[in-house]
């Protein structure tokens, strides 16, 4: 409206000017109509939030909640959002599942796996690689800002902080909350030592540092809480604020972290892209005094209501802010519990096994999509965390990259229920392929427990054939009542395999120069 009064004041007033004035009018209409469409064009940009936990497993909240553990923030997602019963994490460890959700690419793509070492740990001189494209970086490149509260296990030197890889800021741990510990003379830094002195020398470790695990002490895990932040001029600051981080206040202080960063970005007129990533329920277990003793699940039970608090905090702010319609979230899980920990672990049930697996247990996470048109209810398409590249870059409304080849867009089946577009979920450990989903199917060529629970490691010669909807617990092997079906899979996981170049794995020589 101020656009046409301008201009017809100008119209109005032509005869009375000379040009030098003209002209002047017609560049204050012009800056006036450009910064106008700026404003709108930001406002009406949805925002997106990643809420990430730690190793929190399949039947811990939501549809397969445990009933001992309370949950009502997660539970009302679930009732207003979409909840996908058959999305998956890229891997069953923590850095290449986190890889894959922000580069949309397979692990074995970017080289963020490992044979030898599962994981990145502290000291590590590698990192995410500096040519993988982020999702952040597409989110920065597009104006939003962006910002991550929480753990980030891909790579702690400076060089390969999340600053560095698209996030305006950073505040939280470079690698899992159970590192940087030292138990008769064994610390991170000598960890890997001689075969030869594994057997003597672990067998007097791995006891004592097992009572350090179920009775947390903050001084035990020597784990810093950083605090990095990209500035104007394309300096870093980064701040190591506490040595050893107070993990009985990380949950607390990510979600406060989080939500300064909302209240900026709205009080700036900035659209945003927040990635709360938990550290919890990862062991060592910590909550803050306000959720001692107040889930009847123990320990691990006050965990996951602290986590769920922190879901009621951020969901509060958004409506307070009034943005809550315009803004998406998806809630879901590095990988599934770490079931050797037992009371200090979640649950997968109904699935099979959990973390470092290949069984569903290992990769197939709660996941609940909530945000503006997006049709509630329960969707048992396939879906997986790469798709979180295509399927964002879609909903912000610009292209997202062809280095994201792994990313399926997942708009369709959000706003309709339309069928899925992804049929097949491929379940790496490491560079080994050891299992293929195609639709309701799934081969095993390799099956293997974790950390020394059963199954032992057998490579199927003959791989088996699961039907997942009638058998989610992978109990029985019908390959051979359905040999032609049983070829199918294999044949599209072949081709699979033909399609992906597997890079060097950049985890297993993070201690080289």
């Amino acid at each position: 409206m101020i656009i046409f009064e301008l201009v017809s004041l100008l119209l109005q007033g032509l005869t009375k000017m000379n040009l030098t004035h003209f002209g002047f009018v017609v560049l204050l209409v012009f800056c006036t109509f450009a910064h106008g469409q700026h404003s709108v064009r930001q406002n009406n940009q949805p925002n997106f939030i990643i809420i990430y936990t730690d190793d929190m497993g399949y039947a811990d909240a939501g549809p397969f909640g445990n009933p001992l553990i309370e949950t009502p923030a997660i539970d009302s997602l679930v009732q207003t959002g979409q909840t996908w019963t058959n999305f998956y994490a890229a891997a069953s460890v923590c850095t290449p599942s986190r890889g894959a959700l922000l580069t949309g690419k397979l692990p074995v793509r970017t080289g963020l796996y490992g044979n030898n070492l599962a994981v990145f740990y502290p000291g590590s001189k590698k990192g995410i690689p500096h040519d993988e494209k982020t999702i952040a970086e597409v989110f920065q490149e597009n104006h939003y800002r962006t910002g991550i509260f929480g753990k980030w296990h891909l790579g702690d030197a400076p060089d390969y902080y999340p600053t560095r890889h698209g996030f305006d800021e950073w505040l939280g741990i470079p690698y899992s909350n159970d590192m940087d510990w030292e138990v008769e003379g064994i610390n991170i830094s000598n960890f890997f030592i001689p075969p030869e002195e594994i057997n003597t020398k672990w067998g007097i470790v791995a006891p004592k540092l097992q009572k350090k695990i179920y009775r947390p002490n903050i001084n035990d895990w020597q784990v810093p809480l950083i605090h990095s932040q990209r500035q104007s001029n394309g300096v870093y600051s980064d701040v190591v604020l506490e040595r050893p981080a107070d993990q009985s206040l990380i949950t607390q202080r990510y979600t406060n972290e989080s939500i300064r960063f909302i209240r900026e970005s709205v009080s700036a007129k900035n659209p945003f892209f927040l990635y709360l990533s938990h550290n919890m329920p990862h062991v060592p277990l910590f909550r803050s005094p306000d959720f001692a003793g107040k889930s009847s699940a123990g320990l691990y039970g006050d965990v996951i209501e602290e986590i769920d608090w922190s879901v009621d905090r951020i969901t509060a702010t958004l409506k307070e802010l009034a943005i809550d319609e315009h803004t998406y979230i998806v809630f879901t899980s590095d990988n599934g519990p770490w079931l050797i920990y037992k009371d200090h672990a979640g649950s997968a049930k109904p699935l099979r096994n959990g973390k470092s697996t290949t069984f569903e247990g290992g990769m197939r996470v709660m996941t609940v999509f909530s945000g503006p048109s997006i049709k509630p209810g329960q969707v048992k398409d396939l879906g997986m965390q790469t798709d979180l590249f295509a399927t964002f870059s879609q909903l912000a409304g610009f292209d997202h990259p062809d280095t994201a080849e792994d990313s399926y867009d997942l708009t369709e089946t959000l706003k309709h229920h339309s069928p899925g577009p992804r049929n097949f979920i491929p379940f790496y450990s490491g560079s080994e392929l050891r299992a293929f989903r195609h639709k309701d199917h799934k081969i095993h060529y390799v099956t293997q427990g974790a950390y020394g629970m059963p199954p032992k490691r057998e490579v199927h010669e003959s791989p088996l054939l699961i039907d997942l909807v009638n058998d989610i617990g992978e109990t029985t092997n019908i390959a051979q009542d359905h040999t032609s079906l049983t070829a199918q899979i294999l044949g599209y996981a072949e081709e699979l395999k033909k399609s992906v170049v597997i890079k060097p794995s950049i985890v297993d020589s993070q201690y080289e120069n």
